[in-house]
C-alpha cells in the first residue's frame, strides 16, 4: 500500500517532524524529579507542580519554534514536488528578519530541508519511515543527510548565538544539548528505519 497523494505524504511528514520536535524538547528540557520530602511538605509539592507546568509549556514553545523553518520548508518542498516550483529564497530571507550574517547559513539549511522534503514527497511508502527508505535507499545515505543537516543547523546556531538575550553559558548549554540529542535521536531513528 502506498499513498499516491502528495498532501497525504505531507501530513505524514509533518506528523513525523512534530513527533521529533516533541522528543527533542523532552530531551533538552528535562522534568525535575520529585522527592519524598516534597510530598511531606505541601508547599514544595505545589511549587514542584508549578515548575512542571512551566516546563510543559516551555516544551510546547520549543517544539513550535523548532518547527517554524521545517513547516515552511515542507510547504516549499510540496510546491517543488507538485509543480516543480523552486522556493522564492530572496523573499523568504527578506521576511525572516534574520541578521545579514545569518542569511547565508539559513538559506543553506532551508534549501537542504526543501530538497529533503521534496525527495520524501516523491518517494513511495505508507508512512514516513517507508518514504525515508524509498528516498535514501540505505542507512548510510540517510545518516549522511542527517550529518549535513546537523552541520547546517550548527552553522546557523553559531551565528545566532550572540543575538540572543540569554547568558552565554545558558546558550552554550542549550545548543550543545540540542545538537547532542538531535544527533542521538536521528541516529536512533535511522537505526529503526533501516533495520
Amino acid at each position: 500500500m502506498t499513498f499516491s497523494s502528495l498532501s497525504e505524504k505531507k501530513d505524514l511528514i509533518l506528523e513525523y517532524e512534530e513527533r521529533f520536535a516533541f522528543d527533542l524538547s523532552r530531551a533538552v528540557i528535562e522534568t525535575p524529579k520529585m522527592s519524598l520530602w516534597m510530598i511531606l511538605i505541601p508547599i514544595f509539592l505545589v511549587y514542584h507542580v508549578y515548575r512542571v507546568k512551566k516546563i510543559v509549556e516551555g516544551r510546547k514553545d520549543f517544539a513550535k519554534n523548532y518547527l517554524v523553518t521545517r513547516k515552511r520548508a515542507l510547504e516549499a518542498g510540496f510546491s517543488l514536488a507538485e509543480k516543480g516550483r523552486n522556493p522564492d529564497v530572496p523573499a523568504i530571507l527578506k521576511e525572516s528578519n534574520l541578521p545579514e550574517e545569518a542569511k547565508g547559513p539559513f538559506k543553506d539549511l532551508f534549501l537542504l530541508l526543501v530538497e529533503h522534503y521534496a525527495d520524501l514527497l516523491r518517494a513511495y511508502g505508507w508512512d514516513t519511515p517507508a518514504l525515508i527508505r524509498s528516498a535514501y535507499k540505505s542507512r548510510t545515505n540517510y545518516l549522511l543527510f542527517l550529518n549535513r543537516l546537523s552541520k547546517a543547523e550548527k552553522a546557523l546556531t553559531e551565528i545566532l548565538k550572540p543575538q540572543t538575550t540569554n547568558t552565554a553559558a545558558d546558550i552554550d548549554f542549550i545548543t550543545k544539548a540540542m545538537v547532542f540529542h538531535s544527533e542521538r535521536l536521528g541516529r536512533e531513528r535511522a537505526q529503526s528505519i533501516f533495520k
